[in-house]
């Protein structure tokens, strides 16, 4: 009888095999979430290079007009009607027997709300909606920065002869609001203060309490004697969303040289030398997660000069890709040894 030969696998192939398959099932595995957490970095760092640089050179086109059509270039803390504003009337300093400030009035109404001017670490806080230095790192607050300046206006006369239906235009300020004045009302000197504060148009699943860098714009009139800033002191737009600490540090000349200070530092100074250039640090975060292990809690990041740790949040454990974005703003007309 002729036998009949059977074919198959014997046990021990079949265990290899399945082993091989386990194999390559596990590095195909591998493989897909390696690709799919660098997508999502990838995806987080193009998200807030973009929004921060947006917002950054949002700043930058307004605060290089800081000493634009004032009558000194120089740039100080007694710098009228342009600049950076570090006084009202009611924080004034005595100059040749003169009461001297950047803005001619107290702000909101009769009260000093000095919380609403330039304001650093080691300066009074107020409550929201003014500088409460509200940041989410470690012990730290972030800073306040107040700027105004005079728009290159240009007067429309609507082709009539009648000057009362005459209009200043002078652009649109850091909410969005047309700079459009009447002859009446005149030209109007423009306040602008960028701050961190709470975003309430966020998703509830971000960790902590999501900031953004928000700008509150007013104005108040170039001539005559201005009362108060209109429209001045609310919360103002988002201009930056997912700002985790907000940073400003000035130029300034010191003899020969030039060195940064913050704004607690130059005000304690006893001789406010002029300012040259304003640097900014902001250290924004994605706004999608990329996944634990990629980032540790105790990452240190450098905002200009100073080493920052984020919070911990207590609810939410994923992790967010953040970058300390910088800039640094000559300002117009600042530098060599004019002074005037």
């Amino acid at each position: 009888m002729n036998r009949i030969k059977q074919a198959g696998f014997t046990l021990i192939e079949l265990m290899l095999a399945l082993a091989l398959g386990l194999v390559i099932v596990a590095a195909a595995t591998m493989l897909f979430l390696t690709s799919s957490r660098s997508q999502a970095l990838q995806q987080g760092q193009a998200s807030l290079q973009d929004n921060a640089n947006f917002g950054l050179n949002y700043i930058v086109k307004d605060i290089r007009l800081g000493n634009l059509n004032t009558v000194k270039s120089s740039i100080n803390d007694l710098t009228a009607y342009g600049g950076i504003v570090f006084r009202s009337s009611a924080n004034s300093v005595e100059v040749s027997a003169v009461d001297r400030s950047n803005i001619p009035m107290s702000i909101v109404g009769a009260t000093a709300h000095e919380t609403l001017l330039t304001r650093s670490k080691g300066l009074g806080v107020g409550t929201s909606p003014q500088w409460t230095g509200v940041s989410n790192v470690k012990d730290i607050s972030s800073d306040q920065l107040t700027i105004q300046f005079v728009p290159q206006y240009v007067l429309d006369h609507k082709n009539t002869t009648d000057e009362n239906d005459d209009v200043w235009y002078g652009g649109v300020d850091c909410e969005g609001t047309e700079l459009e004045f009447s002859r009446a009302e005149g030209r109007q000197v423009i306040v602008q203060r960028y701050f961190l504060r709470a975003d309430d148009n966020n998703n509830k699943n971000e960790p902590n309490t999501p900031l953004g860098l928000a700008c509150d714009a007013g104005h108040y009139p170039l001539e005559g004697n201005p009362t108060e800033i209109t429209n001045f002191g609310d919360d103002g737009e988002i201009i930056l969303k997912r700002a985790d600490h907000f940073r400003v540090l000035y130029s300034i000349q010191s003899g020969t040289s030039h060195r940064y200070v913050d704004t607690a530092t130059y005000m304690a100074m006893a001789t406010k030398p002029r300012i040259l250039a304003v640097q900014l640090g902001i250290l924004v975060r994605s706004n999608q997660a990329v996944g634990s292990g990629l980032f540790a809690d105790d990452q240190v990041f450098r905002v200009l000069d100073q080493d920052v740790t984020v919070t911990v949040p207590t609810t939410n454990s994923s992790k967010y890709a953040r970058q300390v974005v910088t800039q640094t703003i000559a300002l117009r007309n600042a530098f060599g040894e004019r002074g005037q």
